[in-house]
């Protein structure tokens, strides 16, 4: 990566605690056992060293309801005030990396068996480094 660059490198949805993508994000373990009332949304960010700063910058993270057509809110992360520092950025190499991981509790009715998926942007003050991406869709059942 270049040293004055910054990147969302991954946004996915897993069952909570893990680490590996999931696409039913609060499917039950066991046949017949009711769905969790959570998920996990895990947001990577990567960035060259020269970012590393302490200069603020934004992250918004918005839940999409395809199957609905519309956004979901109660499903959109709290994002806490964000900066590139180390840490909570970890050295990895000539780069840095951070693994955010957010709690959605699922509401108890709306999104059930429903198609959904995740929009992410990030920027700076000065709109030098901007970065877009979207997660796979999930199903919540």
């Amino acid at each position: 990566m270049n040293s004055q660059d910054a990147r969302i490198a991954r946004i996915y949805t897993t069952q909570t605690g893990n680490k590996v993508g999931d696409p039913t994000p609060n499917a039950p373990d066991v046949a017949g056992k009711p769905p969790a009332t959570a998920y996990d949304l895990v947001v990577e960010i990567e960035a060259g060293n020269n970012v590393i700063d302490n200069a603020p910058y934004t992250l918004l993270i918005t839940s999409m309801d395809d199957t609905a057509g519309t956004a979901v809110a109660a499903l959109d992360p709290a994002i806490p005030a964000q900066k590139f520092a180390s840490p909570p950025f970890t050295n990895v190499g000539l780069d840095f990396v951070l693994v955010q991981t957010f709690s959605i509790p699922v509401p108890a009715a709306g999104v059930q068996n429903h198609l959904l998926h995740y929009n992410a942007v990030m920027y700076n003050s000065n709109f030098q480094i901007v970065s877009m991406l979207s997660s796979e869709q999930f199903l919540l059942v």
